[in-house]
C-alpha cells in the first residue's frame, strides 16, 4: 500500500505539474499569436487556462491527503500530544471526516456536471458538463488516496502492535 501511495503521489504530482506547463504554454502561444497580424490570438485561451489551473488544484488533493498535510486544528493536535493513544484516534477521525467531505463533494460535484452537459463552452469540442466532469473524478481519487492512507495507517499500526507482543 505505500507503494500505491508512493506512486499517486508522483502521478498526481507529474499530471498538475503537466497541466501547469499546458496552461503556461497556451498563455505565452496566445501572447505571440496577438503580434501576429490578421490572427489576433485564440479566443478560448483565457477558458481553457483557468480549467487547467483549477484541475492541478484538484489533483493535488491527491498529493495533500498521500503525504498527510491536510489542514488540521493543533488545538486539539496540542490536546493529545502526550498520548500515542488520542494522536492516533484524532489521526483516524481527520481522516474519516476527509473521507467524507470528498464522498460529498464527489456526490454533489457529480450531479452539478450532469446537470451541465447542455451547456456549452467557449473551447471547441467540450461542453460545461465534460469540464466539470473533472471535479467528481478528483474528488473520488482523493477519496481514495484518504482510503489508502487509512489501510496504511492500521497495517502499520497492526505491525507495531505485531512487534510489542514479539519482545
Amino acid at each position: 500500500m505505500k507503494n500505491i501511495q508512493a506512486w499517486a503521489d508522483k502521478a498526481s504530482v507529474f499530471i498538475s505539474s503537466l497541466m501547469i506547463g499546458v496552461m503556461m504554454f497556451i498563455l505565452v502561444f496566445n501572447i505571440i499569436m496577438r503580434f501576429i497580424p490578421g490572427i489576433g490570438g485564440v479566443r478560448w485561451y483565457m477558458e481553457s487556462s483557468q480549467y487547467l489551473n483549477v484541475w492541478a488544484m484538484l489533483l493535488v488533493g491527491i498529493q495533500i491527503t498521500v503525504r498527510g498535510t491536510h489542514l488540521r486544528v493543533e488545538v486539539i493536535d496540542s490536546l493529545v500530544k502526550k498520548s500515542e493513544t488520542g494522536r492516533k484516534v484524532i489521526k483516524v477521525l481527520n481522516n474519516l471526516f476527509i473521507l467524507l467531505f470528498y464522498i460529498i463533494a464527489a456526490r454533489a460535484s457529480f450531479e452539478f456536471a450532469i446537470k451541465a452537459k447542455q451547456a456549452v463552452s467557449t473551447m471547441p469540442g467540450f461542453t460545461m458538463g465534460q469540464v466539470y466532469m473533472m471535479m467528481p473524478v478528483a474528488f473520488g481519487l482523493s477519496a481514495l488516496a484518504v482510503i489508502v492512507e487509512l489501510i496504511v495507517f492500521f497495517s502499520d499500526f497492526g505491525n507495531k502492535e505485531q512487534a510489542k507482543e514479539g519482545k
